[in-house]
């Protein structure tokens, strides 16, 4: 059944992330699907940061769908209009070239299965496409973490596999991709991050040998896998009454693991 089920999953940078953290952790949430509730976290602040990022995605989200700001500023905080009024300034939409905001894709090629939900897709017509990722963490994201994160990795490699549609010339080449990160609490600090075609082939094998390793490991009992040495994430994992019949420190999830209850039947599936 484990089997199947490795087989079947289409593979995020979260569960990427996770297997590299924790292998008891990545049975835990995709091979036996316990996933957290989402009032999981009990501190107030954060708990209310959380709810800050998620209201500010709804609303970016709106944004680029409609081409304007139509909420009522009644009923949003002035903290939360001054982010959109940041967010308009730094990337404001116009007709001329093409959004795509909270957009999902899938890679089905064969053993390779990526999936991601993209916060913003900005196609210009220059024939280039920006990948835009919020950020509304307290503390601003320093690009070196950047740039080796898996969510780097993911996104970029997938758009450029799977997102030839798109293009003027039905594929894109390395270098016509960008992302970048926004953090609308530091508006004049983004993350620039360029592609290219070594860096697209180093996270290509890296992405390969990462999912290879993971269908090498047997699934079946928790004794079948091996789980973290670093205490600091055991004791902050949200199973941890699971695996040590004790509770967590203080559960505080990442932002990438916001989307982890998706419907992902909605996505749509490119075969290769």
């Amino acid at each position: 059944m484990s089997s199947q089920v490795i087989d079947d999953l289409y593979f995020s940078a979260s569960a990427l992330k996770t297997y590299d953290t924790c292998q008891l952790k990545f049975k835990r949430r995709y091979i036996d699907g316990l996933f957290w509730p989402d009032d999981w976290i009990k501190d107030k602040e954060k708990r209310k940061l959380q709810e800050q990022g998620n209201l500010f995605h709804m609303l970016a989200e709106r944004y680029y769908f409609r081409g304007k700001i139509v909420d009522s500023k009644d009923i949003i905080s002035e903290e939360m209009i001054t982010w959109l009024e940041r967010l308009t300034n730094f990337r404001p939409y116009n007709k001329q070239d093409q959004f795509l905001p909270e957009h999902k894709l899938q890679l089905n090629n064969g053993d390779l299965k990526l999936m991601a939900k993209y916060d913003l897709l900005h196609f210009s017509e220059a024939g280039r496409v920006v990948i835009y990722d919020w950020k509304t963490h307290a503390t601003n994201s320093k690009v070196n973490y950047l740039k080796r994160s898996l969510q780097t990795v993911v996104y970029r490699y997938l758009l450029c596999k799977a997102g030839g549609d798109y293009a003027p010339e039905g594929s894109w080449q390395p270098k016509d991709i960008t992302l970048v990160y926004w953090n609308p609490r530091f508006p004049d600090d983004e993350k620039v991050l360029f592609y290219n075609q070594e860096r697209y082939l180093r996270d290509e094998r890296k992405i390969k040998r990462m999912i290879s390793d993971i269908k090498q490991v047997s699934f079946r009992a928790d004794d079948d896998v091996l789980a973290t040495s670093e205490e600091k994430n055991c004791l902050y994992c949200e199973y941890r009454p699971i695996c040590h019949g004790e509770p967590a420190l203080e559960i505080e999830p990442k932002e990438e693991d916001l989307d982890l209850t998706e419907d992902w039947d909605d996505i749509e599936a490119i075969s290769f």
